[in-house]
């Protein structure tokens, strides 16, 4: 089988750190914001910053914020187990140049520290959907609704990975999981019976 997973707050969970980095940020940039949504996604909306804001912070502070976050509890053995047991993993991610001094190098190099196991890497794609169809991709992991309802709709199988943004969305209707020994109780026992593994 090939399994495609996302990054961030899939095989991270940034809520903490980004709230603290973007109230560093402000204070040490003396500006006038303050948190007004901490369960939201987007700094946009967690902090109601406009899209100049958004963009010169990530480009400042992002790369710093991600490299340091450590992955989720169980990704790495989770990862290993499904890699042992024959499945190919591609990672897809939405980190781009317009918000990351070099995505691949960020990404890459914080899956080797993490002993994530991997067989490729993709960067840069805000729309996974022709992505995941061209890697022929069975199953894919992520915790934006709307990147899973729109594989879902192409034939892809799909698991929610649980965030504070995405508890109360409707949009998706699929599988959930809390953690990573969740998503490979999912993967091995459940949805997976009509796929073959490679």
């Amino acid at each position: 089988m090939i399994i495609g997973i996302d990054i961030d707050d899939t095989l991270t969970f940034l809520q903490r750190i980004k709230i603290k980095t973007a109230q560093d940020y402000i204070k040490r940039n003396n500006l006038n914001y303050k948190l007004v949504k901490a369960d939201g996604n987007l700094f946009s909306e967690m902090f109601d910053w406009p899209n100049e804001v958004c963009d010169k912070f990530w480009f400042e502070e992002a790369d710093k914020m991600l490299a340091s976050v450590k992955a989720r509890d169980y990704a790495s053995d989770t990862l290993k187990r499904l890699k042992e047991e024959g499945n190919k993993i591609v990672i897809v991610t939405a980190r781009t140049k317009q918000w990351h001094k070099d995505p691949y190098k960020l990404s890459f190099d914080w899956l080797i520290k993490n002993n994530l196991c991997f067989d490729k890497l993709i960067v840069g794609k805000l729309d996974k959907t022709q992505t995941c169809i061209d890697e022929k991709i069975d199953c894919f992991i992520d915790d934006i609704p709307e990147t899973l309802t729109k594989l879902q709709n192409v034939g892809i199988k799909t698991i929610l990975m649980k965030n504070p943004h995405n508890e109360n969305q409707s949009i998706y209707s699929g599988k959930v999981a809390k953690d990573w020994k969740e998503i490979y109780d999912i993967i091995s026992k459940d949805i997976w019976d009509s796929i073959e593994k490679i």
